[in-house]
């Protein structure tokens, strides 16, 4: 995941971005909201669609941009009291797990990582840790920072950063292991496969990081403590400035990692050079549920979002994919 500077490359475009985001770079588009709405889906939103509180220095109305014909539902986070940026995303039934990270005024990236647990139908908050830490012996104290990567399966809840990988108890937030992530195995995101897999990923504004694959039986080899390519299952390649990702068919098949990328003004959903969707702009986290996605976005976040010329658009948003191979397609930071 990336900090506050989220991609050279990608920001040198970001006035590019901002108009194909707002239809503008496609004459087909719609201008208005009537007419989007006359295309296949639930949306878009309205601005007092959105559950939650909104953050005090944002205001409607929501910014239209590509696919929002699409967006079913969107959601505020709960308030933190901090300059919270978010990451990673889970979500299962009604409820949905964000990490990320209270930013510091001089640093972003640098203070400590956040996990805010909330019911997706009100948005209101569940529960919440800040402060990760463990003494993962001999390795001495371990802090958790930027949380950037979140996943969960049947041993708990997944949280990365660049050089580490923790595993928690999702409901109380107990550390229950970490692993220090070695050479070109880096954290900013994370996915699990149909297979079990744990999917290891990393962020860089200027070059493709693999994707790395490990199997559970690896992972959790008494004495454990390093991952390096070597113990890796599989490796891929993955996109220049890769957010998040997700595993799933959204058509058609088979299922496969798309990953997010993005800008505060444009995001997309990539599985390769042509297969780019126009996307939520700011786009982190992603998850599959219930045959619909939801994402994350980080363009509302206080350390973005008062710099100014940010598009208004929910924190986190869920779209209707039954159309998804008709969605528009992205130059987002082409």
């Amino acid at each position: 995941m990336s900090g506050r500077g989220v991609a050279a490359a990608l920001l040198a475009t970001a006035a590019v971005a901002l108009a194909a985001c707002s239809g503008e770079a496609d004459s087909k588009e719609p201008a208005d909201r009537a007419g989007r709405a006359a295309l296949e889906g639930c949306g878009p939103l309205a601005y007092d669609d959105v559950a939650g509180r909104a953050p005090e220095y944002v205001d409607g109305p929501l910014a239209a941009v590509p696919n929002d014909h699409a967006m079913c539902a969107g959601r505020w986070l709960p308030r933190t009291g901090t300059r919270f940026v978010p990451q990673g995303l889970v979500v299962r039934g009604h409820t949905a797990w964000v990490s990320g990270y209270d930013a510091g005024r001089n640093a972003v990236g640098s203070d400590t990582c956040r996990i805010i647990r909330l019911d997706l139908r009100t948005g209101e908050r569940i529960s919440q840790v800040a402060r990760i830490s463990a003494d993962p012996a001999p390795r001495g104290p371990a802090n958790c920072r930027h949380a950037g990567g979140l996943s969960m399966d049947e041993h708990g809840l997944w949280v990365s950063q660049f050089t580490k990988v923790w595993l928690l108890d999702p409901h109380t937030f107990e550390v229950l292991r970490v692993w220090h992530l070695i050479d070109q195995v880096r954290g900013s995101f994370l996915v699990h496969d149909d297979r079990g897999r744990l999917g290891v990923g990393g962020f860089h504004g200027d070059r493709r990081w693999p994707l790395h694959w490990f199997d559970a039986d690896v992972l959790f080899e008494p004495g454990r403590l390093d991952l390096t390519p070597e113990l890796a299952a599989d490796a891929q390649p993955a996109p220049r400035a890769g957010q998040g990702a997700l595993w799933a068919d959204l058509g058609p098949g088979p299922a496969q990692v798309w990953f997010t990328r993005s800008n505060t003004y444009c995001g997309e959903l990539w599985a390769g050079p042509q297969r780019r969707f126009a996307f939520l702009p700011g786009a982190e986290g992603v998850a599959f549920a219930r045959g619909r996605v939801w994402v994350v976005s980080e363009t509302t976040a206080a350390p973005y979002f008062l710099d100014g010329g940010r598009p208004v658009v929910p924190t986190l948003a869920q779209y209707d994919v039954s159309d998804f191979p008709r969605w528009e397609r992205s130059d987002c930071g082409a």
